[in-house]
């Protein structure tokens, strides 16, 4: 039986750092995928094949995929968060947080990954709605939020359209 593949982006973040960790545990293979802009080397596990790229750039991401083959999972961590600037980031925001996703949800589709877990955020939500839970009607305030939530609506069309699980 072979290991089970999985990817995981902002893989030097501390969050993705940790989920990869966790994946390792678990025996899976794990490719580590981070830019470093926001990451540290250092918080790569010891046992992940780190590449270095930015999942903006669609030929490093199509290249990925290509020399890695199929990934059973992808992990999507990777992201500028930068809810208080991202109205004076309008272009590096979009970017970085939709047009990176967007690459890895279409390798996802055509290489048919089992699952696409993504990390949104509470800014989806607006503000003034609490309790916040996951069923309220996302009301995005600034750009940061409303490409979570563009985001999320496209891994909903792509379950729809091509059967991709995601979480």
């Amino acid at each position: 039986m072979t290991k089970k593949k999985v990817l995981v982006t902002g893989a030097a973040g501390f969050i993705g750092s940790h989920v990869a960790q966790e994946l390792l545990k678990q025996g899976l293979d794990v490719v580590a995928v981070d830019d470093l802009s926001g990451g540290f080397l250092g918080n790569i596990p010891e046992g992940a094949h780190f590449v270095q790229m930015d999942v903006a750039d669609h030929v490093a991401v199509d290249d990925l995929f290509e020399e890695e083959g199929r990934f059973d999972v992808i992990y999507h961590l990777a992201a500028y968060a930068a809810e208080g600037l991202s109205h004076y980031i309008r272009r590096y925001n979009y970017t970085n947080n939709v047009i990176g996703s967007i690459n890895l949800i279409n390798q996802a589709v055509k290489t048919e990954a089992d699952c696409f877990v993504f990390t949104s955020s509470i800014a989806v939500y607006g503000s003034n709605q609490v309790p916040m839970t996951e069923d309220l009607t996302p009301s995005p305030e600034d750009p940061y939020g409303v490409a979570k939530f563009a985001v999320e609506l496209d891994l909903r069309a792509a379950k729809e359209q091509f059967g991709l699980d995601y979480v």
